[in-house]
């Protein structure tokens, strides 16, 4: 075409409508000096400056020039649509600072960059199903109405800097493919503002930013992909965002993002990219105003330093391969880790739990790093009840973590446990009923206590202290051992002889417990049945470590509940008539052995009563009378017990018990009333059985 010819179409494009008018300049005539400034303009007539054109149809045509110069609105307005319906544009265009009344591109294929800065489209857009092969930037622009851009591609970078969105938007099934492989580049959203609602379902991004984003109703990304990094960086998402089911196929940051609506991450796949920690997962000092639901998601490693919640926080089913870090965050409302698995290190340390934290059922497998660093709650601070059951802990560290009530770790498993806990308040208690605790150590804080429930318990080398010496007289009340195993684990057994000075003060009791201190049902009550069986496998884990003192004092213990069971039997009215018998029985051979030798442990005792038993039977034989006169004149004959007649009688008297009870009688002397005759009888039966007795107790005294 002659250059006159651009010359005047461009003339043309350049009249204001009111001109065009007035020479009847239709549209028809308008839209075909555009196209031909379009397929034959050179760069700088295709740079259309301060004009207002009409509605422009690209419709199902095919838009290609001699040259790939851009064309340029710069500064222009569109009275109408954009319309490119299934068009082929095989020329970049650029729109700057224009008013555009709507954008339609289904179906469109744009082959070169569409540019789209610091304009304004005031009418609906839809780029349903259309493809932009080069660069899309739109920008610092503002769409007013809604936006689709369903099923569209973006085949290299795509810039959606500082728009502003005050519709609805939807990349629904989106694909971003992008050109470059540097974070921020593919697909950027940085800064844009959303005031309606926006969805990327089933969206799928290379490298994507949203850092500094503000979306103001509902987002949502479920089933999105990212193969690369994604950024969220100190967004803001006013009302529900949700990451259902979304795979982070690289690293992610929420670093300080605000989520002042129910933030949703449930089933999301974080697989973090090849480099350090901080960066495979990051939500450090995010802020969740309302719920947060990361049920089910898998992480690699995960940092969540610093982070608040506000309303509930379900991680329920969440799983870390590596590690992770809750550090420093605070959970003002429920919190849920109900069995939540942590394959790496994970530290806890000084979170604050407002409310209820649940980790029942949660697994805490560690790292095959420091020990300390497992699993670590040191210096958090849990407001209201904890609920550990059934965790699994390969190290559990809880140094100078503080229970307000009741902690809750009923059939916990610990390889290795540390606990230093401080009391919030006097109802500050730990329950490790049915857990099982290998080795480790639990210490009393200076200036309070915790109570600790260790029934049906499985206690191996667990070192039992407290900070302040002098407080080592109450240590062991404040434990309460029922039906509790100490010697479980091969080479990890519980060592009593740590607590001696205590059991010896308090009568080697070790089921004393104040049960008073708060609204607290126990798993077994302490009864003389319960009570028995915690003696007696109190003693035989210490017998089979070696600590016979220990053994042999639990031994009595048990001994002593287990009369009391036998009583307890034989007075019950409704047991049979033959049971309650034979229990009546064990009671009074029990009772026997207490007093007697103390069941086989009071060595001193039962020689005391070997010797001075004779006395009793002297004493009948000298004061009794005739019943139990003895060939001895009778001491009533004598003239007064304190004369020298009568202190040989008593003397005599005493002297004939005594041969009697040791079978050594000499023949000169002997029983004649009938009392007399029974009574010598019963000395020599009663030196029997209190030799066996003797010998019984030197038996167990070497074996301590």
């Amino acid at each position: 075409m002659p250059e006159t010819a651009i010359s005047d179409s461009r003339a043309l494009l350049e009249r204001s409508p009111d001109e065009r008018e007035a020479l009847d300049i239709g549209d028809d005539e308008v839209l075909d000096a555009l196209f031909s400034v379009i397929e034959r303009g050179d760069q700088e007539e295709k740079v259309l400056s301060d004009c207002t054109l009409p509605a422009l149809n690209l419709d199902f045509r095919t838009v290609e020039s001699d040259n790939n110069h851009p064309v340029v609105f710069r500064n222009c307005t569109f009275e109408g649509a954009v319309s490119a319906v299934d068009a082929d544009v095989t020329v970049p265009i650029s729109f700057e600072n224009c008013d555009i009344g709507g954008l339609e591109l289904p179906g469109a294929r744009f082959e070169f960059d569409l540019e789209l800065s610091d304009s304004t489209v005031s009418g609906d857009v839809d780029a349903f199903e259309a493809r932009f092969d080069d660069q899309f930037d739109v920008t610092g622009s503002t769409f007013t109405g809604p936006v689709t851009l369903q099923e569209a591609h973006f085949g290299n970078d795509a810039d959606f800097e500082r728009a502003s969105f005050e519709e609805s938007v939807s990349f629904e099934t989106a694909s971003f493919s992008g050109a470059s492989n540097e974070l921020g580049d593919n697909a950027s959203f940085e800064e844009a503002t959303f005031e309606g609602e926006v969805d990327f379902r089933q969206a799928a991004f290379t490298y994507a930013d949203f850092a500094d984003v503000s979306v103001a109703g509902r987002v949502g990304f479920e089933e999105t992909t990212f193969t690369g990094d994604v950024a969220f960086t100190r967004a803001t998402f006013q009302s529900e965002a949700d990451f259902d089911e979304v795979d982070f196929g690289g690293d992610v940051d929420f670093e300080s993002v605000t989520f002042e609506g129910t933030a949703v991450f449930r089933g999301a796949e974080f697989e973090g990219g090849a480099r350090s920690l901080e960066e495979d997962a990051t939500f450090s000092q995010a802020v969740f105003d309302d719920e947060l639901n990361a049920r089910d998601a898998h992480f690699r490693d995960g940092l969540f330093d610093g982070i608040t919640v506000n309303g509930p926080a379900t991680f329920e089913g969440i799983r870390f391969d590596g590690d992770a870090s809750f550090e420093a965050a605070t959970f003002a409302d429920e919190v849920d880790f109900d069995e939540a698995r942590f394959d790496g290190d994970v530290s806890f340390e000084q979170v604050s739990f407002d409310g209820v934290a649940i980790f029942r059922g949660a697994e805490f497998r560690g790292a095959d790093n420091h020990l300390e660093e497992d699993a670590s709650f040191d210096g958090a601070t849990f407001e209201a009840r904890a609920g550990f059951e059934d965790a699994v802990f390969s190290s559990g560290s809880f140094v100078d973590t503080r229970f307000a009530a009741e902690t809750d770790f009923r059939g916990a498993k610990f390889d290795r446990a540390v606990f230093h806990v401080v009391p919030i308040t006097n109802e500050s208690y730990v329950d490790f009923t049915r857990a099982i605790i290998k080795d480790g150590e639990i210490r009393q804080p200076e200036g309070g206590w915790v109570r600790y429930d260790l029934t049906n318990a499985s206690v191996g080398s667990v070192s039992l202290s407290a900070t302040t010496e002098s407080d080592h007289r109450q240590l062991l009340d404040y434990f309460r051992f029922c039906n509790t195993e100490f010697n479980e684990f091969d080479g990890y057994d519980f060592d009593f002889s740590a607590h001696t000075d205590y059991l010896d003060r308090n009568d080697w009791s070790l089921h004393e417990f104040d049960e008073n201190f708060a609204d607290v049902t126990f798993a077994l009550p302490m009864t003389p049945e319960n009570v028995e069986r915690t003696y007696l496998k109190a003693k035989t884990a210490a017998s089979s470590a070696g600590q016979m003192k220990a053994a042999g004092e639990f031994r009595v213990r048990r001994q002593q509940f287990a009369r009391k069971k036998y009583v307890g039997i034989a007075r019950d009215g409704t047991t049979d008539l033959v049971t309650r018998a034979k229990n009546a029985s064990r009671a009074v051979e029990n009772a026997f052995l207490g007093i007697t030798c103390g069941h086989g442990m009071r060595l001193g005792r039962i020689v005391a009563v070997f010797a001075l038993f004779p006395l009793f039977p002297a004493v009948l034989y000298a004061f009794g009378g005739s019943a139990f006169a003895t060939t001895i004149p009778p001491l009533s004959g004598a003239p007064g017990l304190f004369s020298p007649e009568g202190l040989s009688i008593l003397y005599r008297n005493i002297h004939f018990s005594y041969i009697t009870f040791l079978t050594i009688g000499y023949g000169y002397i002997g029983p004649e009333g009938a009392a007399a005759r029974a009574m010598a009888g019963m000395e020599v039966y009663v030196n029997v059985i209190l030799s066996g007795l003797v010998l019984y107790c030197l038996i167990k005294r070497s074996e301590i």
